[in-house]
């Protein structure tokens, strides 16, 4: 069997060298990747990770009796706050300073959205663990998006 994989990987490698000597990949692919990387955010601003629970240190010996996770984001003038119980499944958070607002939660599969309230408070039932990131649209038309973290 191993015989069958190695001829099969000689195979592959041929192919690869003949196609990038028949038809390399222009070296401008990826200057344009990286330009739509830089532009990833033009319709928001981008909040980026500024705190997970998952990355404090735990002293030696001490059990953690924590079940839910927090998260921040935050991008200039605005903070994101989510707390996840992967138990319940509920995802809520708050949005400072203090804002209504339209809070789309994307996963891998679906998108759901929520109003919060006065106080900037929201919350989504039934989030399963996975990818996820946050759009917050605001009232005065001001939009924020969080980068994706794998809860």
């Amino acid at each position: 069997m191993s015989d069958f994989k190695n001829q099969d990987n000689e195979i592959i490698e041929k192919l690869r060298k003949g196609l990038e000597q028949s038809d390399p990949m222009p070296s401008t692919v990826s200057e344009f990747a990286g330009a739509l990387f830089t532009w990833r955010d033009i319709d928001a601003q981008l909040a980026e990770l500024s705190f997970d629970s998952v990355d404090e240190d735990t002293p030696t010996g001490v059990r953690s009796t924590a079940t839910a996770r927090m998260i921040s984001f935050a991008v200039t003038g605005w903070t994101i706050d989510i707390e996840h119980n992967p138990t319940t499944g509920i995802l809520m958070g708050s949005v400072s300073p203090e804002s209504r607002a339209t809070i789309e939660l994307h996963t891998s599969g679906a998108r759901f959205t929520v109003s919060s309230d006065d106080m900037g408070r929201f919350e989504f039932e039934d989030v399963e663990q996975g990818l996820i990131s946050l759009v917050v649209h605001f009232e005065d038309g001001e939009t924020i998006k969080t980068t994706w973290i794998s809860l």
